[in-house]
C-alpha cells in the first residue's frame, strides 16, 4: 500500500508540474473554450471541417487539405480533388422513413463520386438516419463512400440509425466509422504541418487540435507522456503493483458514478414536503440507474453495448391520460430533460406530437435552456451550447479534467444540480398543474 501511495503521490506532482509549465507556456488557452463553442456540431465541429476539405475554403489553399483526406480514407476510389465542392447541411428532402433530412458534408466531384460525413459529437443519433443517407447516396452519386463521425468512432445508437424492417447497413460496407480521437486529429496534425509557415492558418488548426484533444481526454502532452512511462517502468515495485493500482481505478471509477446517482436521490429528497414530492420514480418502463440485480454502471464501463440511456426519472404532473416527466440519463453529454409518459401504459410517447405543442411552447418561453431534441423523444432538453446552461457537463466515460474537478467536491456539485433540477420541476410543474387530456 505504501508503493502505491508512493506512486500516485508522484504522479500527482508530475501533473502539477506540467500544469505549470502549461500555464507559463499559454499552451492551455483555447479560442473555441473562450468563446464558449466547443460542442456545436453546426457552427463549430461541421464548419471548421467543411472549410479545410473545401478546395475554396478560406484557408487558400486549395485542394491540398481535400488530398490529405482522400488518401487517409479514400484510397479505393479514385476522387477528383480539384473539382470538388463542398455543401453542408445539404437538404436531401422532407424526412420520411427511409428518405431525406440534412447532409451535414458533402464533397461531389465531376464524376458525380461522392465524399458524405455525418458528424456526432454529443447530438442522439436520428430515426434511420444513415440509411436516410445511404439511400440518397445510392440514387444520386456514381460512387460514394458515407462516413460516420464521432468522438470515438462508435455509432452511438445502431439500431435506430442503420436499421429499418429488413434492410440493415452493414459497417464497412456501406458506412465506415472514423473518430476526433484518432483519425481525424491525425488528419489535424497532417494538415498543420501543410503550413507551418503560415501562422494565423497554423495556430487556427493548432486551436481546433487542442479543442479535440479536450474533448476526447487526452490533454497529457507527449513529453508528461514519457516521465509518466519512465516514472512506472523503472520502478520494479511501481511494475509489480500494476495490476492491483489498474483494478482500483476501475473500481473508483464505477463507485464515483455511484456516489453521484446515491446523492442525487438523497439531495432531491430532500426537497419532499406536504405539497410537493421529488422523489426519483424506482419502477417501470425505464432503466432506472440504482437498480441492484441489472447493476447498470458497472456493466456501462464494461462496454455492454445494450447499457446506456439509464437515470432517474421525476413527476412533474399528471395530466389526465399522460405524465409529464422530468429524467436525468446516462450518456455523453448527460441528458436533462422534460417528456411525455402514459398513465395507463406507462410507455413513453413521441414528444413532438402536435397535441404537446402547448407545453412545449411553455417550456420554450419559460425555461429557454430546454430544446425539443430532433427525434421527438424530448418536450425539452438541455442545450449545452446555450450560455444560459446552469448545469455542469458531466462526462462519466472519458472522466475529463472539468468532470474529475466537479465530482472531486461531489456535495457542492451534486446539490447545484439537484437544486436546478427542482427548480424547473416547480417552474413546470406550475404552469401545467390545470393542463388535462
Amino acid at each position: 500500500m505504501n508503493e502505491i501511495e508512493s506512486l500516485f503521490n508522484e504522479i500527482c506532482l508530475l501533473n502539477q508540474a506540467y500544469k505549470r509549465l502549461e500555464d507559463e507556456k499559454g499552451e492551455s488557452y483555447n479560442l473555441f473554450k473562450v468563446i464558449d463553442m466547443t460542442s456545436n456540431e453546426t457552427s463549430v465541429h461541421s464548419a471548421f471541417l467543411a472549410d479545410l476539405l473545401n478546395p475554396k475554403g478560406l484557408h487558400h489553399m486549395g485542394d491540398a487539405f481535400l488530398r490529405l483526406f482522400t488518401d487517409e480514407f479514400l484510397n479505393d476510389i479514385s476522387f477528383s480533388t480539384e473539382t470538388a465542392v463542398v455543401e453542408r447541411e445539404k437538404h436531401i428532402g422532407p424526412v420520411t422513413a427511409t428518405t431525406g433530412g440534412r447532409l451535414d458534408i458533402i464533397v461531389t466531384d465531376a464524376d458525380r463520386k461522392a465524399i458524405i460525413i455525418e458528424n456526432k459529437i454529443y447530438a442522439s443519433d436520428q430515426e434511420n438516419q444513415l440509411i436516410r443517407y445511404h439511400n440518397y447516396a445510392e440514387k444520386n452519386t456514381s460512387e460514394h463512400k458515407l462516413f460516420y463521425l464521432s468522438l470515438d468512432g462508435t455509432v452511438h445508437d445502431e439500431d435506430k440509425t442503420a436499421k429499418h424492417d429488413n434492410k440493415e447497413l452493414i459497417e464497412e460496407e456501406h458506412y465506415f466509422t472514423i473518430s476526433y480521437e484518432s483519425d481525424i486529429l491525425k488528419w489535424l496534425e497532417q494538415c498543420r504541418e501543410k503550413v507551418v509557415n503560415k501562422p494565423l492558418i497554423r495556430e487556427g488548426i493548432s486551436h481546433y487540435i487542442n479543442l479535440i484533444k479536450h474533448l476526447t481526454n487526452q490533454t497529457i502532452s507527449k513529453e508528461m507522456e514519457k516521465d509518466l512511462k519512465d516514472l512506472i517502468l523503472e520502478n520494479p515495485k511501481y511494475i509489480q503493483n500494476l495490476g492491483i493500482i489498474r483494478e482500483a481505478i476501475n473500481l473508483s471509477v464505477v463507485e464515483l458514478q455511484r456516489r453521484f446517482w446515491e446523492l442525487l436521490k438523497k439531495k432531491m429528497e430532500e426537497f419532499n414536503n406536504d405539497d410537493n414530492d421529488y422523489s426519483v420514480i424506482e419502477k417501470g418502463e425505464y432503466r432506472y440507474a440504482l437498480d441492484e440485480k441489472e447493476d447498470r454502471i458497472n456493466k456501462y464501463y464494461k462496454g455492454n453495448l445494450n447499457n446506456k440511456r439509464y437515470g432517474f426519472e421525476f413527476l412533474v404532473n399528471r395530466c389526465g391520460k399522460y405524465e409529464i416527466r422530468y429524467a436525468v440519463r446516462m450518456d455523453e453529454p448527460m441528458v436533462y430533460g422534460f417528456f411525455i409518459r402514459g398513465t395507463e401504459d406507462n410507455k413513453r410517447k413521441i414528444s413532438n406530437n402536435q397535441e404537446f405543442d402547448n407545453i412545449i411552447n411553455t417550456i420554450s418561453e419559460s425555461l429557454p435552456i430546454y430544446k425539443p431534441d430532433k427525434a421527438g423523444y424530448y418536450l425539452g432538453e438541455i442545450d449545452w451550447d446555450s450560455k444560459q446552461t446552469k448545469f455542469i457537463n458531466l462526462q462519466f466515460k472519458k472522466l475529463d479534467s472539468e468532470t474529475l474537478s466537479a465530482l472531486a467536491k461531489m456535495d457542492e456539485t451534486v446539490s447545484k444540480i439537484a437544486y436546478t433540477i427542482k427548480e424547473d420541476i416547480d417552474t413546470l410543474r406550475e404552469k401545467t398543474k390545470n393542463l388535462r387530456y
